[in-house]
């Protein structure tokens, strides 16, 4: 694990990863915009209390709170749309490190959005669950970050493990690949929600996780 990320950093360079890595870095802010605007808006329609001031200081509260719910959501929802154009990345990387592969065949768009919209939906599922957890564990870095890294990293390891093995496998095959080595892919998703927490490398972060993610598949064990 420690060396597919260590090549997938020394790879970033690659005209061909470096164009998405400019994409992702657009594609990060749009989304945490997004995210924030759509959560403060919902924020806003709800009636938090009858007493005006009341209301007034718990909407001041809204865009803290936004801010936060969009922090948790963020690594599903990021990685969920990036995973829908990973196709460059993944061959940049095979064609550098694995030329003797043959073909791959293009993930169906079918495919690509079920896999991205059942990590969108586990995601902000799981951390809505967890929430009292990590508020109870607001007061608490690093661990706070250790628990939701290790939370997300659990959904980001199988879809990006997934999303990279199935053009060159079927689901069953993907599956007898994954199942033994889980382990290393929950720890390999764990680093890549860790990168989602980290300002500045977040933004090229999905790229890294996908570049790495190929070297796992490709150097079983």
């Amino acid at each position: 694990m420690i060396r597919a990320y260590g090549l997938a950093f020394a790879q970033l360079l690659d005209p061909r990863i470096l164009r998405w890595a400019m994409l992702s870095v657009l594609i990060t802010l749009a989304v945490y915009g997004l995210l924030i605007g759509g959560i403060v808006l919902v924020l806003s329609q709800v009636e938090l209390a009858t007493i005006p001031w009341l209301d007034m200081l718990a909407r001041w509260g809204s865009g803290l709170a936004a801010v936060l719910l969009a922090t948790l959501m963020f690594p599903g929802v990021v990685s969920a749309v990036i995973m829908l154009g990973q196709e460059r990345i993944i061959d940049a990387v095979e064609s550098r490190h694995y030329p003797g592969l043959t073909p791959a065949r293009p993930l169906a768009l079918g495919a690509a959005i079920g896999v991205a919209l059942r990590l969108l939906g586990l995601t902000v599922l799981l951390n809505l669950l967890m929430l009292p957890v990590y508020m109870a564990l607001l007061w608490l870095p690093p661990l706070n970050v250790l628990v939701f890294a290790v939370v997300n990293g659990a959904l980001l390891g199988r879809d990006y493990f997934q999303t990279v093995a199935l053009r060159r496998l079927s689901p069953a095959q993907v599956s007898a690949l994954r199942l033994p080595r889980r382990k290393q892919v929950w720890a390999a998703g764990t680093v890549a929600a860790l990168l989602l927490t980290i300002p500045g490398l977040n933004l090229i972060a999905p790229v890294i996780a996908t570049a790495a993610f190929v070297h796992l598949v490709q150097e079983p064990g």
